[in-house]
């Protein structure tokens, strides 16, 4: 977000907020908002109607890509280096071994890919984005309005809705 000239409006509760949310999505006076809370509430997503996250498919990604390099990994050790027990040829008939191995690169993968997802997709880290009010990584919610006057018809709505406090931002 580029810093501009717009509202914040702080909410203290959760319910407040969510409503708030519903009572200007899709108005054009309220374009471009954003909404601030200081963890993840999927009341928070429902409300804004999100469509599911593009990083479930960065774990996908990782999690099949880990899948298969576990199991290449053991097969080509297998090759490399055969243990023959029982008679058995080293190779793809000992595949059920292989499953462990695969198995953990799945979730190794997967948990890697996901965490750069969620740096990716959230353009993190960005040294350029100014924090708008400290309060809102504690205990409040916020809804910023760019463009937005504190005597404007967008702060007058905010602030039926329950806003607690609205303020100028720079």
């Amino acid at each position: 977000m580029s810093q501009q000239i717009g509202i914040l409006a702080m909410f203290k509760h959760l319910d407040t907020v969510c409503h708030a949310v519903e009572k200007v999505k899709g108005r054009t006076d309220f374009k471009d908002h954003e909404v601030y809370s200081p963890t993840s509430y999927h009341e928070i997503e429902h409300a804004c109607a999100f469509s599911p996250s593009p990083v479930r498919w960065f774990t996908f990604v990782g999690a099949m890509t880990g899948t298969v390099t576990g199991f290449a990994l053991a097969l080509l050790c297998d090759w490399d280096w055969p243990v023959v027990v029982g008679g058995k040829m080293p190779g793809i008939f000992s595949l059920p071994a292989y499953v462990v191995l695969g198995f953990e690169f799945t979730i190794l993968f997967g948990a890697i890919a996901t965490v750069a997802g969620v740096l990716v997709m959230c353009r993190m880290p960005n040294p350029k984005v100014k924090i708008l009010d400290k309060r809102l990584t504690d205990d409040m919610f916020g809804i910023w309005v760019p463009g937005a006057v504190v005597d404007g018809p967008q702060a007058k709505l905010l602030k039926e809705a329950g806003a607690v406090e609205i303020k100028a931002t720079r």
